[in-house]
């Protein structure tokens, strides 16, 4: 073994090489990893620059992105640098690296080591101290210039400086985008990225629109530029789960600043995501946010009646359209499905031009549900439009209409006629009114207006005071008529004379109250002599109406006598059925009209005791016994023969005792109609001594004027 201070001085050349070369190895790993480091961290740079840039990817992404770049040069630093710079390096080992680079040296350089350390086996002294000796002095022969390749090591750090450099150089010549890169790289920040297209999507808050489902969505972006527009704007869309869906976004006008792109997106139903890419310019991570709309969940209308129907409360279901009487005062309420910000409701009225805002609620803190509004006085039809806005900002596709009916107030209803009053009266007469007044609301009063055609002369009123007010239906039965005297009229023969009956209701709107007018009726004013010749005239044509029904029925009873066989005895007894049914209707008709004779007689003041007993005792109740006594039986019998119940000669019996009776009653009326001729004739000669009465008076009147002159 070396061990004397003689053998030890040689070896000092040898190791100060060993610790030149470990000095220049740890400035060739620091020079190396730093490098490498350097080259790293500008591809990591430009990597995530470029990515960043051209895809915008969310924060979480850029994070993971960032988490991996920091991983990776935290291994290169620790498997580069530290690792590298961790690892000891000893005489021996060096000795072998220099012996590796330099060939001449052999074995000797790390021979010479392990004899100076100890480390071998024990040899000779002279040959360790020759061994040593040669080390030495191949050691002042070895440069550390041909241990290391210093070349490799420049360009490695040239590398490096020109990677470092690039990410300088752009950080000094784009500062803006280097200040981009590190918030949304290293602080996660959302700021866009500087480009020459700027892509700004309208009604979108912090990348989200809410819509409501179903409704049709435009999509707009304005776009500007640092140079040209782009002519080509894309919106890509796609539900959860689904595949991207690519249109092109049509132009919508634009200015010198911008150009305004735009798609419509109809009956959206799901959420959507959105891109929307243009030039250069990328915008990801829009949503449309689909939420129900604020939709009517109720409402509450609310009538007072108009004091003219006597006011109180009244709540119509609410419906499409709602009827309630002219007049009311109306309060409406609608409350939403939703919490609402703003609503409004206005009215579109027949009288106004344009809508009227009846209600609204704006910025509404915090949210309502309902909205109010009230019409004072409906006095004609109106339609509400309402709109809901809720707390997102979305309004009603349509707005809620209802439309309002003011029913007006009717005018009176009357049905009335006059009853037993023809044409002509007398000039004491008086006019029998049956019918029905009626009212929707009530009836105020009523009145017969009798005009008698001289000009500038009001007609007269003739109160009906069977109306006291507020009845809704007036009944003038027949046995209890409203009677209206013509007497105090001082009526002349030959005068015209109108009747007209009006009634009037009680409504305070404009236009009322409402009148409502029966029909007119002409009345001619003639003598009691004129009116009677007319009735006994009418009383003439319904005696040949019943000599003609007579007739009619002999003639079919005259076919029972000459029927014979199985079928000749049925059709017989069918013709004398039809004739037995027409007599008798006639036969009531004529009855009815002879009372109507013996009405009209009584309201003109001709009816007298022998008129009543004539008309009623000898005409009209006989004719009505006939046709309830032996006319009946008749028709009993010609079904009963119809079906072979009753034989043709009882058929025949029942028919002779009709007709014996049927003319009976006509044999009275001719005796009655000799009577009224001599009744007649007697009037002549009353009217002719009159007549000679009254030229006698007035010839002498004109002989006692021509006496005084």
């Amino acid at each position: 073994m070396i061990s004397s201070p003689e053998a030890t001085a040689p070896i000092e050349p040898l190791r100060r090489l060993l610790a030149k070369v470990r000095r220049e190895a740890r400035t060739w790993v620091w020079v190396e990893s730093l490098a490498t480091l350097a080259v790293a961290a500008a591809v990591i740079f430009w990597a995530t620059l470029a990515t960043d840039w051209l895809l915008e990817p969310p924060s979480w992404a850029r994070a993971c992105l960032g988490a991996a770049a920091v991983a990776g040069m935290l291994w290169l630093v620790g498997t580069r640098l530290v690792g590298r710079l961790a690892i000891p390096l000893s005489d021996r080992a060096l000795a072998l690296a220099v012996e590796r680079r330099v060939p001449e040296c052999g074995d000797t350089l790390s021979t010479a080591i392990t004899l100076a350390d100890g480390d071998g086996e024990p040899v000779d002294a002279d040959l360790a101290g020759r061994t040593t000796t040669a080390a030495a002095a191949l050691a002042r022969g070895v440069s550390t210039q041909s241990v290391f390749r210093r070349g490799r090591l420049l360009a490695t750090a040239l590398v490096g400086a020109t990677a470092a450099a690039s990410v300088v150089g752009m950080v000094a010549a784009r500062p803006a985008v280097a200040a981009v890169w590190a918030r949304r790289l290293a602080l996660l920040d959302d700021t866009p990225w500087p480009r020459r297209v700027r892509l700004e999507p309208q009604g979108f808050t912090a990348g989200v629109r809410k819509v409501a489902r179903g409704s049709d969505v435009d999509i707009l972006v304005r776009a500007t530029a640092s140079g040209p527009l782009p002519n080509l704007v894309e919106l890509r869309s796609r539900t959860a789960g689904d595949t991207w869906r690519t249109v092109r976004m049509g132009t919508r006008g634009g200015d010198d600043g911008g150009q305004t792109f735009g798609h419509l997106l109809e009956a959206v139903g799901a959420d959507l995501e959105l891109e929307i890419r243009g030039g250069d310019a990328r915008l990801r991570g829009l949503v449309l946010d689909v939420v129900e709309p604020p939709a009517l969940a109720e409402a509450t209308i609310r009538c007072t009646l108009p004091d003219y129907l006597g006011g109180g409360r009244r709540d119509p279901p609410p419906s499409r359209a709602v009827a309630v009487p002219r007049g009311s005062r109306l309060e409406v309420s609608f409350r939403a499905t939703k919490p609402l910000t703003a609503a409004r409701i206005t009215g579109r009225f027949a009288a106004e031009a344009a809508d009227v805002v009846l209600a609204s609620v704006e910025a509404a803190t915090p949210p309502v549900d309902t909205i109010s509004a009230e019409i004072p006085l409906l006095d004609g039809d109106c339609t509400l439009a309402t709109t809901f806005t809720d707390t997102d900002g979305l309004a009603t596709r349509e707005p809620i209409t209802l439309a309002l009916t003011a029913v007006p107030d009717e005018p009176p209803r009357l049905a009335v006629r006059l009853a037993d009053i023809s044409t002509a009266v007398t000039t004491g007469a008086r006019l029998p009114i049956v019918g029905t007044l009626a009212d929707d609301h009530g009836l105020v009063n009523a009145h017969v207006s009798l005009g008698r055609g001289v000009p500038d002369q009001p007609p007269t009123v003739v109160p009906l005071p069977r109306i006291r007010g507020g009845e809704l239906l007036v009944e003038l039965a027949a046995d209890r008529p409203e009677v209206v005297p013509l007497a105090s009229l001082g009526l002349a023969v030959g005068e015209r004379i109108t009747a007209v009956v009006t009634a009037r209701d009680g409504c305070p709107l404009a236009g009322g109250p409402n009148s409502g007018s029966g029909e007119t009726w002409m009345l001619e004013v003639v003598s009691p002599e004129a009116l009677q010749a007319m009735l006994e005239a009418r009383e003439v044509l319904l005696r040949r109406r019943l000599e003609a029904s007579i007739e009619d029925l002999a003639t079919a009873r005259g076919g029972l006598d000459g029927a014979t066989g199985a079928d000749g005895g049925p059709r017989a007894a069918d013709r004398l059925a039809e004739a037995t049914a027409r007599t008798a209707g006639e036969t009531a008709e004529i009855a009815t009209t002879f009372r109507g004779i013996r009405g009209e007689l009584d309201n003109n003041g001709l009816l007298t005791p022998e008129l009543q007993t004539r008309i009623i005792d000898q005409i009209a109740e006989p004719l009505a016994a006939v046709g309830a006594g032996p006319l009946a039986a008749l028709a009993d019998g010609c079904r009963g023969a119809a079906r072979g119940e009753l034989a043709t000669s009882a058929l025949a019996a029942r028919a002779d005792e009709a007709l014996a009776a049927l003319r009976a009653v006509l044999a009275r009326m001719l005796e009655l109609e000799s009577f009224n001729e001599v009744v007649e004739r007697l009037r002549g000669v009353i009217e002719a001594q009159e007549k000679i009465r009254r030229d006698t008076l007035e010839r002498q009147r004109q002989r006692a004027r021509e006496l005084l002159e």
